[in-house]
């Protein structure tokens, strides 16, 4: 049975649920056991006299054999959602989850800080008291299972016959560690580039197409930085500075690699060349040069720029659309990424997971748990494709007509889906990470400031990614 199919017999069995779910009170039952009662046909076979002659008959008659009983069992879900996810999607989830297997709870948590999220995690970790289920990003997956914290799942997917190929396979692949799967992969952070499309039109630009580059992405940023009353200050930028944060996907579009030679063992730092160094300052001019994207003093306490109409384009991922969608109050549209010298179109593959702890004393419930949340057909990401939260791994979905064009205002999401080369942001996802992420912020702060070129920044990282990769044992 393909997803969808099963997804349709699921929307009619958890309808009847959510029903019996409204009629009953919201307080949790007291512990009991449950008896989970099966009614199994079996084919019985006899040999009677008939006529004087034997006559073997079979039958085929329903039996109902000794009620299973469960033990209750709680498990522990952490997680880092906004409200949204959480009121909409985590709630509703555990509640039809708990009638579906009443012999399980779930005890939720929920930090909204990806910062103070992944201290918490490390400190249970330490101290050997790791939730049953937990929603780490690809490269803290790849980390926290290389340590052996979290459970495998490639006997469970084989046994319970979950399809593989139903996941992007360069999305599932992220989530390997020495080829065992961590996890399955619940969305992905591809990015795409959001447009006011009443700015567009106020200044007589036309909208961006499929295939343009990032030359055209640079004059009609040109075109949209505006002085709207001529008193020498910008008013209305060309692009957010959200771009900067995404500086290695201009990397790839023009040199067709990422930032090291191997995510998961890295040896080699790639972006030495002259066209990587190119593709750094090209990022950095867009500030200090023509200034069609905002310095870190011309944001200012706006925050949001393209949110409060300041600037014309963003480059960002699907997070965005559910508070663009309730948020702003003109026309906006989803363009995919320009081009950039290689001609292909690219994109991050990373996102997160729902993981289960290596030490989970419910190993079983958690699974049931985690299929329910992410696998195939599941309900979690039919909610969240219903409240417009993402960009889903599973292949069918990404072509469903309920990820692409369900949207309340008509947007059609297919420039998500439109890279053909995916890369991981987190490159490398080997614990080192976080180490590379404080050289690169630190060398290219100074860049984005103006007080260093791509060229000086690069040359400083240089001996610091070297320290970082001759000593990578230290990291693991």
């Amino acid at each position: 049975m393909n997803a969808k199919s099963w997804r349709n017999n699921l929307t009619v069995a958890l309808t009847t649920l959510c029903a019996v779910v409204l009629l009953v009170s919201c307080a949790p039952p007291e512990p009991a056991e449950v008896e989970v009662v099966v009614t199994q046909e079996v084919v019985v076979t006899e040999i009677v006299e008939v006529e004087g002659e034997e006559v073997v008959v079979t039958q085929v008659v329903e039996v109902t054999p000794e009620p299973e009983v469960k033990e209750p069992v709680t498990i522990k879900w952490f997680m880092r959602w906004d409200n949204t996810r959480v009121e909409e999607v985590a709630k509703p989830t555990i509640e039809v989850f708990e009638h579906v297997y009443p012999w399980i709870t779930v005890e939720f948590e929920n930090i909204g800080s990806g910062d103070e999220y992944y201290q918490k995690l490390q400190t249970m970790m330490a101290a050997d008291e790791m939730p049953d289920v937990f929603y780490p990003a690809t490269y803290k997956a790849y980390a926290y299972g290389s340590k052996g914290a979290i459970l495998a799942i490639d006997d469970l997917m084989a046994r319970d016959g979950i399809d593989t190929s139903a996941f992007d396979q360069q999305i599932l692949d992220l989530y390997k560690v020495e080829g065992k799967q961590m996890c399955m992969p619940i969305d992905t952070a591809n990015l795409a580039v959001f447009y006011n499309k009443d700015l567009f039109d106020a200044a007589g630009v036309a909208y961006p197409e499929p295939g343009w580059t990032w030359d055209e992405f640079l004059a009609t940023a040109e075109a949209l930085t505006l002085d709207t009353d001529g008193d020498g200050i910008t008013d209305q930028f060309g692009v957010d500075d959200d771009l900067r944060n995404y500086w290695p996907l201009m990397v790839w579009a023009n040199t067709g690699h990422n930032i090291f030679d191997d995510a998961r063992n890295p040896t080699e730092f790639l972006i030495t060349d002259e066209e990587s160094v190119a593709s750094i300052q090209f990022v950095a001019d867009l500030i200090v040069d023509s200034n069609v994207m905002p310095s870190t003093d011309q944001v200012a306490d706006l925050g949001d720029m393209f949110a409060a109409g300041k600037a014309a384009m963003q480059v960002v991922g699907h997070w965005r659309v559910p508070r663009y969608t309730t948020e702003t109050d003109f026309n906006w549209d989803i363009a995919p990424l320009p081009l950039g010298k290689t001609g292909a179109p690219v994109n991050r593959a990373d996102g997160s997971c729902f993981a289960i702890a290596a030490d989970s004393e419910h190993v079983e419930e958690a699974w049931l748990f985690v299929k329910f949340l992410s696998g195939p057909g599941s309900l979690g990401v039919e909610k969240l494709l219903d409240l417009q939260q993402m960009v889903p791994a599973i292949v069918e979905w990404q072509n469903d007509p309920k990820f692409l064009t369900s949207h309340p205002m008509g947007i059609d999401k297919t420039a998500f889906i439109q890279g053909k080369e995916f890369y991981g942001m987190y490159d490398p996802i080997h614990p080192s990470y976080d180490e590379w992420k404080a050289i690169w912020q630190q060398e290219l702060g100074e860049v984005w400031l103006g007080n260093a070129t791509a060229q000086e920044a690069v040359d400083l990282m240089v001996p610091q990614v070297e320290n970082m990769l001759e000593n990578l044992a230290d990291y693991e």
